[in-house]
């Protein structure tokens, strides 16, 4: 009977096999990939254990060996002699790629804690029936012997008395917080042995879970599409889209000098950022955004480039993303199999072109379990940062140290945005080789040059009788209202004054369908296209990178960087030529009204200086105190900006902030703490650190019954996502009632369906309302 790697009867050897198909389709440098070859061979031989194989279903005699993760007993079984013709470094390498190949919470017990015992006891074991299992070891890899397989008795009898840890064969884990600072100086990307375990570690977690993934579907095609190469040139396949399209390319001239370089693009909304990062890279590309709508977007943006077949998804909803879309093309039942694998390969960076959003990526800089597989797909990639400014301080630190780690392992990224504060800017020039510094093509460039935000101040904190005025003259209208409160009562106001179907709501509180919905009839509202008048009520969710043109914008007083982001939601490729205004910004009758624009939202600092700025640097008032601008902004007759003032407006607002107030000294701190060499336990903590979550998924409790209903019919973990999309709603914790949060009780045969359902909390007292979001009652 043959040693099992998987309880689904795939055999060791045929896993084994699997993971070489997928190893030999990953474009990496041949001297890695033939050091992998060879610990893809080694790393599963642990499994012949009787312990292991009892758990898969496996037949093997008992042997006694305690049970440790089988990782800890593949490294018995790779020879001494194979491990000092590798001398010293690389044997490290290549034992602690072995050992941590499956990282399990567990691990830490068998390598520090009350487990060391069973550690050494195995070892101790192996000395009396090792040569039995290399036996069986043999007859199951035979005529695919490729490498020398015996047990390692020097490493056996050391560490049948020692702990693996102060054996110096391996390197220490990723949780390198927990280790003395003398440690900390050796696990560092900039030497030549860490980054070749970083590399090592990675690729082979990658290989070994994409082989996994295909076994455990049935569909081992997927092997030979681990790693999918774009054949053609990135530069041509746009520009000829653009010269189509456009008389004066401006990307063509400017990537040339730049191509495959490190460099940050600092141009105007709507200028044509996302063509020139595709031109810019050479090679598998990784395009993060911050937000799932704009990533969504982007998405649908790049595929109709390069084609679906070379272009994957990555959020925590992308499958049912594609699923939605799918089902209003309505082609879903011929295509759900295909969906599915477009989700898994994206999650292992199979295709050429990757769209993510950035907390797919980023935490990876915080060192949880696995960051390796990341780090070793960014060495090899283009990473493209879109829209920096548009994340929390904390996230845009922990975005610099990922750029700086990036350059360190030889990647290359871009950082693309229209507004970018000198703080950020410099701390980025000071940490990373950027090859052309910072690329400012403001006033090189057509788009510099438009005309498209003639500014008005109002003294008021509702938009809704200039909307109502503005909608019925033709024009399409945008709303952004700061917070989801303020957008749904705008929201019922317009609809009541000019009807429903001519107002559209997009917030972060819907269900995902519902905001799928509302993407979907966007899809008209893109540059070129001509949708019907209509008024789009929003909240800061339009800012980062979400390809729409609208007319008028209404919006409330903000920081200068998302008020630019939203002025680049209207005239985004066009020319504004009448005298009248197009941007109106609404910051109050007096400092109450003000306040209560950004209470929660936006640091106060930073919109004061907002507006100081934009007094002295741009209308030339010089420095007043910020109740006479209340009074004086909207006696203003109406002024133009255009994109290098704008660009000005946003340096100089972070300019006059002190150094250690706010949002600077958040950014600061995190830096400081990343660059203390600090590491995460777990995978979800380092995605809550980066998202700074402070909201939850529940179930509206006037939607309980139905989804409790429905959910008796999910088989599978894609149904049950594809219900759930309907029903659950994010909700910041501090508009929540702890108390009124209750389990959702589910009646389901299927344990699995128990399981999913069991972190799902009903909110007592809450509606939803379809198309509008939900109703909270008040605490």
């Amino acid at each position: 009977m043959p040693i099992l790697a998987k309880s689904n009867g795939i055999s060791l050897r045929e896993h084994v096999e699997d993971v070489l198909k997928v190893l030999n389709n990953f474009s990496i440098e041949p001297d890695l990939k033939e050091f992998l070859r060879k610990a893809v061979f080694y790393h599963d031989l642990g499994k012949v254990s009787y312990e292991f194989q009892k758990k898969v279903g496996g037949n093997v005699p008992e042997d006694g060996i305690p049970e440790v993760p089988h990782s800890f007993l593949s490294i018995a079984f790779v020879p001494e002699n194979t491990l000092e013709e590798m001398g010293e470094d690389l044997s490290k390498v290549f034992l602690s790629a072995i050992l941590y190949h499956h990282w399990r919470e567990t691990y830490l017990d068998y390598l520090f804690g009350s487990k060391q015992g069973n550690v050494r006891e195995a070892f101790k074991r192996l000395l009396e029936v090792g040569n039995n299992l290399i036996r069986m070891i043999k007859e199951e890899m035979k005529d695919f012997l490729e490498y020398d397989v015996e047990l390692n008795r020097s490493l056996c009898e050391y560490l049948s008395q020692n702990s693996i840890l102060d054996s110096g064969l391996i390197l220490p884990p990723h949780l390198i917080s927990l280790l003395p600072s003398i440690v900390l100086k050796e696990l560092n990307l900039k030497d030549d042995v860490y980054r070749c375990y970083i590399l090592t570690l990675g690729t082979l977690m990658r290989a070994d879970r994409f082989a996994s993934c295909a076994e455990g579907v049935g569909k081992k095609d997927l092997l030979e599409r681990a790693d999918i190469e774009f054949k053609e040139d990135t530069f041509e396949v746009i520009e000829s889209d653009l010269k189509r399209r456009y008389e004066k390319v401006w990307q063509s001239d400017v990537v040339k000098e730049i191509r495959g370089k490190n460099v940050v693009l600092v141009a105007p909304t709507g200028a044509g950022k996302t063509e020139f990062a595709l031109m810019w890279s050479k090679g598998k590309t990784v395009f993060t955004l911050p937000l799932q709508s704009a990533t969504n977007m982007m998405y649908e943006r790049v595929k109709k480039y390069f084609g679906e077949e070379n272009v994957g998804l990555l959020h925590s909803d992308a499958a049912i993303h594609l699923f939605l879309t799918s089902l209003y093309r309505k082609d879903f039942e011929d295509r759900e199999g295909e969906i599915l694998e477009i989700a898994e390969q994206s999650r292992f960076f199979s295709y050429p072109f990757v769209v993510a959003t950035g907390d797919q990526v980023f935490p990876a800089t915080l060192k949880y379990p696995g960051y390796e597989m990341i780090y070793s797909v960014m060495a090899n990639s283009f990473l493209v940062i879109d829209e920096i400014q548009a994340y929390s301080p904390e996230a845009a630190a922990i975005i610099v140290k990922t750029v700086e780690d990036v350059n360190t392992l030889g990647g290359k990224f871009l950082i693309m945005t229209a507004t970018l504060p000198g703080f950020i800017k410099d701390e980025i020039i000071k940490r990373t080789d950027l090859d052309e510094g910072v690329k400012d093509v403001y006033d090189s460039i057509p788009q510099g040059r438009l005309r498209r935000n003639v500014l008005k101040f109002k003294d008021s904190s509702d938009p809704t009788e200039e909307a109502v005025k503005l909608y019925e003259e033709g024009w399409k209208v945008l709303v952004v209202r700061n917070t989801v409160k303020k957008a749904i009562e705008t929201y019922q106001k317009l609809a009541e004054k000019i009807g429903k179907e001519r107002v559209l709501l997009v917030h972060s509180r819907m269900t995902l369908e519902d905001r799928k919905e509302v993407e979907r009839i966007l899809e008209n509202y893109r540059p070129g296209m001509n949708g019907e008048s209509i008024v789009l009520v929003s909240t800061q969710v339009v800012e980062a990178s979400m390809d729409i043109d609208f007319d008028i914008l209404l919006t409330d007083v903000a920081p200068a960087d998302s008020l630019v982001q939203r002025m680049g939601r209207i005239f985004r490729k066009r020319e504004w030529t009448e005298n009248n205004p197009n941007t109106f910004i609404y910051i109050g009758k007096s400092k109450k009204e003000f306040d209560s624009l950004i209470k929660g939202v936006y640091s106060k600092d930073i919109v004061e200086n907002t507006l100081k700025a934009l007094s002295e640097v741009i209308l030339g008032l010089g420095e007043e105190k910020i109740d006479v601008l209340f009074k004086n902004l909207p006696k203003q007759q109406p002024f133009s900006l255009n994109e290098s003032q704008k660009r000005t407006w946003v340096e100089k607002t972070y300019e006059k902030l002190e150094l250690e107030k706010g949002y600077m000294e958040r950014f600061r701190k995190t830096l400081d703490v990343l660059d203390s060499g600090y590491s995460s336990e777990k995978k979800h903590e380092a995605h809550r650190i980066f998202r700074r979550i402070s909201s939850m998924s529940i179930v509206p409790e006037n939607l309980k019954e139905d989804l409790v209903e429905e959910l008796k019919g999910a088989s599978n973990y894609f149904e049950f996502k594809q219900i759930t999309s309907r029903y659950l709603v994010d909700v910041p914790l501090y508009d929540m009632d702890g108390s009124l949060l209750e389990p959702l009780e589910v009646e389901a045969q299927d344990e699995k369906v128990l399981r999913w359902t069991s972190s799902l909390y009903v909110l007592k007292g809450s509606k939803y309302e379809k198309g509008i979001g939900i109703f909270l009652k008040e605490k």
